[in-house]
């Protein structure tokens, strides 16, 4: 028989839970037959689990194997590791689970899951050690339970991964102290390793029509203590330059609020535009557990543009102060993003602007291949007129994110000059099939279709533009490296890049990461 017995819940700091089980096998198996006898499971029963309420124990039960389901070694371990944390999530820290197998017929067997769920147990005190830097305080701000609160397995798993999310500790480990005495005062031991609170990152990329592209990043994620964190950002290219200084304050009274203030100077010189923006935010975020957060945020900034081209009502210089609320909302799969500037707000400019994304990945058993798709749809309207809307906040598609057949900003409305300056409608979804190629090389084919309107709250299917094309990504010690090559299936009737009509329809991308 196997007998699953538990032991000291031990997590690391990559989120992996050492199984509160472990294996001692009993009984000596005899010699397997020549040709091995496919056994499939008649049925399971479960005794001593009426310490958990009946919708717990039938909630179990559909986990456990169904009768016709093949029955191997780790079908049973499986069976058993679920068992263990069914009791270990519900008060039970100490239960211990023995299976034996019943024979029901030529190739069938019962499994006979008998519990000894052991004596209830709650939160004791907790000890922490190893920080040196970082405040006991923070540690047990991010801790999922409370002294007195019933045992739970599932707490100490999310306080090892909140623990983790701080980026400030090697490792991180959670066990049960005293686990032999088994008292009902659970106490628990959290080890943690801290590692050098700077990080830095330099990337280079290449995209068509940005050329190379540099970008670096230095932070410390311990500034002045108590998990602060100050990063500063600068990027440069052909078109785009960008000088960013963040601070972040978290768990502003609770773990759940954290507050951050950014600067930035960016400018932007397209060949038919020229953009810059000069300001600060300030934004509120709320965490409900690690799938949904809430943002809300207010910003400000001196914004200052100029079309090349007449293009009535945007006609040469537009300058002014940018003031805007904006709500973000961001989902497992989902994000929504509200802004409105002006109205009753103090600023030159006054529109609304909602921007709504969602994406999934989809391995089929095997894992072989991953299917990845994304869509996205903005809008954004002026309150009075056109130049309500500051040429840096127009929609456009293109480059290394998306719409990967054309460069950055070539997917939008044309001036009369067939040079793009942007629209206040946007539309663009992508498919991705992913595969691993090498132990370090992956492969993707990609489908991707989009467009760019002058007016607010358009989409005219009628009108999208696709693009197809593959890539590759290499695992180094610095990231994922990704290179894609896209080409237009339709073109941009009338588009002129650098005064000259588009002749080309492929691109090359070079960037860092997946593009979701």
């Amino acid at each position: 028989m196997v007998r699953l017995v538990s032991q000291k819940p031990i997590l690391n700091w990559a989120g992996v839970l050492l199984l509160a089980a472990t294996t001692d096998n009993c009984r000596t198996l005899p010699p397997k037959p020549a040709t091995a006898v496919t056994l499939h499971v008649s049925g399971v029963r479960l005794k001593g689990f009426d310490v958990l309420p009946p919708d717990v124990v039938e909630g179990l039960r559909d986990r456990l194997p169904k009768p016709g389901a093949p029955l191997t070694d780790d079908v049973e371990q499986a069976a058993g590791n679920m068992a263990v944390e069914t009791l270990q999530n519900h008060g039970y820290p100490y239960a211990q689970v023995q299976i034996t197998r019943e024979d029901a017929g030529a190739g069938l067997k019962t499994l006979l899951v008998n519990a000894a769920p052991g004596p209830m147990g709650f939160f004791g005190r907790t000890d922490i050690v190893g920080n040196k830097h970082v405040d006991d305080g923070i540690i047990r701000s991010r801790l999922a339970y409370l002294p007195g609160e019933l045992f739970r397995r599932s707490a100490l798993e999310q306080s090892q991964q909140e623990l983790g999310a701080l980026q400030l500790f090697k490792s991180v480990k959670v066990e049960l102290q005293q686990a032999d005495r088994q008292p009902a005062d659970v106490p628990i031991l959290i080890t943690v390793t801290e590692q050098n609170p700077w990080r830095w990152n330099l990337s280079l990329g290449y995209a068509a029509g940005e050329r190379l592209g540099l970008e670096a990043r230095v932070g410390n994620v311990n500034f002045l203590g108590g998990a602060r964190r100050l990063e500063l950002t600068g990027r440069i290219s052909k078109i785009d330059r960008l000088a960013e200084v963040a601070f972040v304050q978290p768990q502003l009274r609770t773990p759940h609020l954290t507050v951050t203030l950014v600067a930035r100077h960016w400018s932007l010189d397209a060949p038919a535009f020229h953009a810059a923006s000069k300001g600060g935010q300030a934004a509120v975020m709320w965490m409900h557990g690690p799938e949904f957060s809430a943002t809300f945020g207010y910003a400000a900034s001196r914004e200052r543009s100029q079309v090349s081209d007449a293009l009535d009502p945007l006609t040469g210089l537009q300058t002014g102060l940018l003031s805007a609320w904006s709500v973000g909302l961001n989902g497992r799969r989902m994000t929504l993003y509200l802004e409105q500037a002006g109205g009753w707000m103090p600023g030159t400019y006054n529109y609304y602007n909602a921007l709504g994304e969602a994406h999934d990945y989809y391995t089929p058993r095997g894992g072989g291949i991953t299917f990845a798709v994304q869509g996205r749809y903005g809008s954004i309207s002026p309150l009075h007129q056109a130049s309500d809307i500051p040429l840096s906040k127009r929609y456009f598609l293109g480059g290394s994110a998306q719409m990967r057949g054309w460069s950055r900003f070539e997917v939008s409305p044309l001036s009369s000059s067939g040079e793009p300056v942007g629209g206040n409608s946007l539309l663009a979804a992508t498919a991705e099939a992913r595969a691993r190629l090498l132990p370090r090389l992956r492969g993707a084919l990609f489908v991707e279709g989009g467009n760019v309107w002058r007016s607010g709250w358009t989409a005219h299917f009628s009108d999208l533009k696709f693009d197809v094309g593959s890539g590759v990504r290499v695992e180094t010690p610095f990231g994922l490296i990704r290179l894609d090559l896209g080409y237009q299936l339709n073109r941009i009737d009338g588009l002129r890049i650098d005064g000259r009509p588009e002749r080309h329809r492929w691109r090359i991308n070079i960037g860092l990461g997946e593009t979701f």
